[in-house]
């Protein structure tokens, strides 16, 4: 062998350690051009300023090239000697996907065995290793825990917002309700969770898949050592293993909640300390779109505010990829969810893909039903293939899934987002449900709904239209309280999609009917109308940068710190903490219930007196908390004495004008429909009663006794709702345990209010009760039709205030329009429900 060492003026080679001489001097494959400029001035900024710091985000537009900076800057540590080095990603999707980059690029990598070992390329430093955040973060990582681990230098953290979804998802136990130990913990608790909600828990024995109830942190602690010895009965099944190791100790430090189909236990705290490889790393590197809010770094990850505040960044290019966002109902009402679906749905044929992000499975069932393909879970994979290959006929629709898939070109050039993203876990939708207006929950249905908008353009010539369908999503991302919390390229790009409603509405005539008005759009979009690519271009460059500071650095920071003191005993000083974010950061008395009952949890191991009158003070302050042990009545709604014209009066005024007050309404009304979660709703029936100028109120999630929703009316008359929103829409019958509901509820009613005059109404998509059930008081039936005559006619009353400035309409108005929509106490008796058909055999 010819040895060419002997030729070269140096007697050694020595290893490159600037990233962009190294990517000069790999043996990447043809297809891998030069370094684009983005990827070069980052990797410059790295080497040369900030590849010393301890935490780092880099932050790029989609389609930059943030795989190949990771990759070069693990590369540089390990020829500068600063090995191990390891590559996370949240799937074992995405590491095919980074070892194919790897490959393409000629760095060199290595993977986990088949046996679980970890390599010794890795461990001695000369490779970078690719992996998964499920292999790190787990109880029995084979990377190791605490004082027992194996070191390494450098972790880059890619799409980190997923990985952070993944971290918690190792640390819950999620069970279905035919595992032993559902059943066994169920038993457990079966006499402390009627307190909570009789109605709802009547509904978690019969099964239903929404219903879900918290296990108060009071009884959970004092049958901890039940709940302990029941998980290490199972503790070797793979539902358990993997989590076991941080509940065993801590079993104090969670908090459960259990639902018709699932229980789930999952740690208030979750210790990412114990994870030293990635703790106690020299460098820890996330990696992180443009349009990401990167906040709950600090909560889930321990990142400091100084990364947060600092990213590393290209701000030469403020917006990549094209977007034009239709927002059809904004340009005639009659483009509503229902028209938009029933075109996208069906088949057809064309040479580019059109997919849907719908926010639940319910949803999923209309394209389903007109001939879309709606994969399961394990079939996603499959699914994105599908649409590389260029099959293109039927329409593909994810539900609930708005990060981790990749629809570049023409594997999609018609995204619909149809309807606000909601929580999957139980954890996540109890925290919604209780803080619809906090930054935290609004930050994270933003950072949802931006993921959502981002599969579709992967790079920075890519271009799709995207339609957004749903009166709930449409509110958010329209209403002044809620887009703030939007990227600038996101709030610009919905800016342009107002300004493209308004254009198009103007575009409407006798010979251009609304539909033909939004498939020119579509057209203009696809065939690369260049006049609608300049109008984009000059819009998007007119963005100005955020400069505002976030305050909920300082909160997540608190937060931080007081889980960790509390998780190590340290409860007083806890609290301390959960009060000074009380004092300093909550405006609103719903958001400081939330954080007195953190406080009144931190307070139980300390004095179960103090820790009662905090959560009776957090309880009173936001009724949808838990209901403390002692102390508590339930306080008659009756009416006041003031105009029903001037509540609904006061409701308007709510708002700043006509559009945001439409918002509103549709918003609300969009969630009365069949189909549509208990819990929305019911909450969307409480806010009608309000907007109808009703006292409203949902006795059995805010008292956690009594019917879903009580309206107080004129002459105090009430009427009581018993909703069954979720119900299979095909059911033949009122069944049993139903009908029993509405008696236990009716009981209630009669107790509190003794003979008040009340209408009793059932919405259900059935008017036939079941033979083997009877109604003890006279009940009334909403069916699909009624209930669709009560949204029509409240819209129809709301646009009758277009004419008039908001606050303006005087009392005598108002109380004409309630009688021309006939939404009068005579009318509501009489008009919206209809008597039942009993049985008879």
């Amino acid at each position: 062998m010819v040895d060419f060492r002997k030729r070269l003026s140096k007697s050694e080679i020595t290893k490159k350690v600037d990233p962009i001489e190294i990517y000069d001097s790999l043996d990447r494959r043809s297809v891998a051009g030069p370094l684009r400029p983005a990827q070069h001035k980052i990797l410059k900024e790295w080497f040369e300023s900030r590849k010393e710091e301890k935490d780092l985000i880099i932050k790029l537009h989609t389609g930059e090239g943030k795989t190949l900076i990771g990759l070069l800057i693990l590369q540089s540590k390990i020829n500068s000697g600063n090995g191990p080095c390891l590559f996370i990603c949240p799937n074992i999707y995405l590491v095919q996907q980074v070892r194919r980059d790897a490959k393409k690029f000629g760095i060199n990598y290595c993977s986990i065995g088949d046996d679980n070992s970890l390599p010794n390329e890795f461990i001695d430093g000369e490779k970078i290793l690719i992996t998964h955040v499920q292999k790190v973060f787990n109880g029995k990582t084979i990377f190791g825990l605490g004082n027992d681990f194996v070191p390494v230098e450098n972790i880059i953290l890619d799409d980190s917002h997923a990985c952070i979804d993944s971290i918690k998802n190792t640390f819950t136990i999620s069970l279905d309700s035919d595992h032993s130990i559902y059943k066994e913990i169920f038993e457990l608790f079966k006499d402390a969770l009627p307190e909570q909600g009789e109605g709802t828990f009547l509904e978690i024995e019969n099964g239903d898949y929404n219903s879900f109830l918290p296990i108060p942190y009071w009884n959970w602690i004092d049958k901890s050592e039940e709940v302990l010895q029941i998980l290490s009965n199972y503790r070797e099944e793979s539902s358990i293993m993997f989590s076991w190791p941080f509940i065993k100790d801590s079993i104090k430090n969670c908090q459960a909640f259990i639902s018709g189909k699932t229980i789930e236990i999952t740690p208030i705290h979750i210790p990412i300390e114990k994870f030293s490889s990635f703790h106690k790393a020299e460098q820890r590197v996330l990696m992180s779109a443009t349009t990401q809010d990167d906040s709950f770094f600090i909560k889930g990850l321990g990142f400091n505010t100084d990364a947060i505040k600092n990213p590393l960044a290209n701000p030469s290019q403020v917006w990549s990829g094209e977007k034009m966002l239709v927002i059809p109902s904004l340009i005639d009402d009659s483009l509503d969810r229902n028209k938009m679906v029933n075109y996208l749905a069906k088949a057809s044929t064309k040479n580019y893909g059109i997919v849907s992000l719908v926010s639940s499975f319910s949803k999923a069932l209309t394209y389903k039903s007109l001939g879309s393909i709606v994969p399961k879970t394990r079939e996603i994979s499959a699914a994105v293939d599908h649409l590389k290959k260029g099959k293109f006929n039927q329409t593909v629709v994810f539900a609930n899934r708005y990060d981790g898939i990749d629809l570049p070109d023409e594997t999609c050039r018609i995204l619909v987002i149809d309807g606000r993203p909601y929580f999957h876990s139980l954890a996540d939708r109890y925290e919604e449900s209780n803080r619809m207006s906090s930054d935290s929950i609004n930050i994270k249905i933003a950072q949802k709904i931006e993921q959502g908008l981002g599969r579709s353009v992967r790079g920075e010539k890519d271009y799709c239209l995207i339609l957004i369908v749903g009166a709930d999503l449409i509110k958010f991302i329209k209403s002044s309280r809620t887009n703030k919390y939007f990227s600038p390229q996101t709030k610009k790009q919905i800016e342009i999609g107002m300004e493209i409603a308004r254009m198009a509405s103007d575009e409407i005539s006798s010979k251009n009917e609304p539909f033909e008005v939004v498939k020119s759009l579509m057209k203009q979009s696809i065939q690369r109308d260049e006049g609608w690519k300049e109008f984009y271009k000059e819009e998007m460059d007119r963005i100005e940068p955020d400069s505002s500071t976030s305050k909920i650095y300082d909160v997540l920071t608190l937060e931080r710190k007081a889980a960790v003191l509390n998780y190590s005993g340290e409860h007083e000083k806890a609290s301390i903490l959960i009060q000074e974010i009380i004092d300093n950061h909550c405006s609103e008395e719903s958001e400081k219930g939330w954080y007195l009952q953190i406080m009144a949890r931190y307070k139980f191991l300390l004095s179960r007196k103090d820790s009662n009158n905090l959560q009776k003070s957090a309880f009173f302050k936001n009724h949808e908390l838990l209901k403390p042990n002692e102390g508590i009545t339930y306080q008659k709604l009756e009416f006041v004495n003031e105009n029903r014209t001037k509540r609904i009066q006061d409701w308007i005024m709510r708002h700043k004008n006509f559009q945001e007050l439409m918002l509103s309404v549709e918003g609300v009304l969009s969630d009365l429909e069949f189909g549509t979660a208990a819990e929305k709703f019911e909450a969307a029936m409480k806010e009608l009663g309000l907007m109808l100028g009703f006292l409203s109120e949902r006795p059995d999630k805010e008292f956690k006794k009594g019917p879903d929703n009580l309206w107080c009316g004129v002459s105090n008359q009430y009427f009581i709702f018993e909703c069954k929103s979720e119900v299979n829409v095909e059911r033949q019958e009122v069944n049993k345990h139903e009908v029993g509901q509405m008696n236990t509820h009716s009981g209630w009613f009669e107790n509190e209010y003794n003979d008040a005059p009340v209408k009793r109404i059932l919405i259900i998509p059935t008017k036939t009760v079941s033979y083997h059930a009877d109604f003890t008081h006279s009940v009334q039936i909403m069916r699909r039709g009624k209930l669709r005559h009560l949204r029509t006619t409240v819209k129809a009353f709301f646009k009758e205030f277009n004419k008039y400035e908001i606050g303006s309409v005087t009392d005598e108005k108002i109380q004409e329009f309630i009688n021309i929509h006939k939404l009068d106490i005579s009318n509501l008796l009489s008009e919206y429900s209809e008597n039942y058909y009993q049985k008879t055999s």
